[in-house]
């Protein structure tokens, strides 16, 4: 094994490959009931979330559950949200009722009801259909002045389903945080285990490929000899080869990559001599 190897597998190589196997196997238990958990808190922040966004009007349907991914506040939000959307149609469906405003329908009522109660002079005769006429003008806006105190406890209904429910999604959203943080311990901790578990099982596939009897290592005289020149036996050459005896001895023989360099030639210098200047012979006639 290398020294890298070494360092890695140090723990290991004391115990007894059974030992080792052993917590292979214990290593890949936990590594899958630790994906198990994790994949659970995934469902279960699923649903928190779709039930946020189905609480506060992001998506127009509510989360399906199941047994796994049921939850009080899960539970309780979505049928708080029925509520507060029941009171809400009611409310919207008496509003579209109320034709005039509540000021008109009251003033109008006092004038109807003065003129149906107050007391007739003779010269103050009103016929009978006028009178039926007063009256029912009279039970409209007195229906209309119902629907205006039925809304306002309709108003009131909703705003507690209202205030219900927002308490209800902020514990919802504390939930869903809290899953959030669970999911990062859970991957962290299957990201270890994996990491162990693979530990393991490279230590036991080398242990399982390495020969029962190891190569020995060899001794000086196997170098001298192939430094001489004679030949090795294979058993010899093995064990240069397992623990990098070839190696060490091309770097022993390995020749200097360093460039000669080249003598420079010492240039003589010349010296003008003293004499009569030579000059080129002219031609003859």
């Amino acid at each position: 094994m290398s020294a890298k190897s070494s360092s890695l597998f140090a723990d290991l190589q004391q115990m007894e490959t059974a030992e080792v196997e052993t917590m292979y196997e214990n290593a890949l238990a936990q590594l899958s009931a630790t994906e198990s958990q994790l994949l659970e808190l995934y469902k279960k922040k699923k649903i928190h979330s779709e039930t946020i966004k189905f609480a506060v009007n992001k998506s127009t349907q509510a989360p399906k559950l199941d047994e796994d991914t049921q939850g009080d506040l899960v539970e309780l939000a979505i049928e708080q949200k029925a509520d507060f959307d029941a009171c809400l149609a009611r409310r919207d469906a008496l509003v579209e009722r109320l034709v005039l405003p509540r000021h008109r329908v009251v003033h109008t009522m006092r004038d109807f009801y003065e003129k149906l109660t107050a007391p007739l002079t003779p010269s103050d005769s009103t016929s009978l259909a006028n009178e039926m006429e007063y009256f029912s003008r009279f039970f409209e806006l007195q229906a209309i002045l119902e629907i205006y105190t039925e809304e306002q406890d309709v108003q009131s209904s909703l705003h507690r389903a209202r205030t219900n429910l927002l308490e209800t999604v902020k514990a919802v959203n504390k939930n869903d945080r809290r899953l959030a943080q669970l999911i990062n311990q859970h991957r962290s901790g299957a990201k270890a285990q994996r990491t162990e578990a693979g530990r393991l099982k490279a230590y036991l596939e080398k242990v399982n490929a390495t020969p029962v009897n190891p190569v020995p290592e060899p001794n000086p005289e196997v170098n001298e000899r192939l430094l001489a020149g004679e030949a090795l036996t294979m058993e010899e050459f093995a064990s240069m080869l397992e623990h990098g005896g070839l190696m060490e001895l091309e770097t022993d023989k390995a020749p200097s990559t360093k460039p000669k360099q080249r003598k420079k030639k010492s240039m003589r210098t010349s010296q003008p001599r003293r004499g009569q200047r030579q000059t080129s012979p002219r031609k003859r006639d």
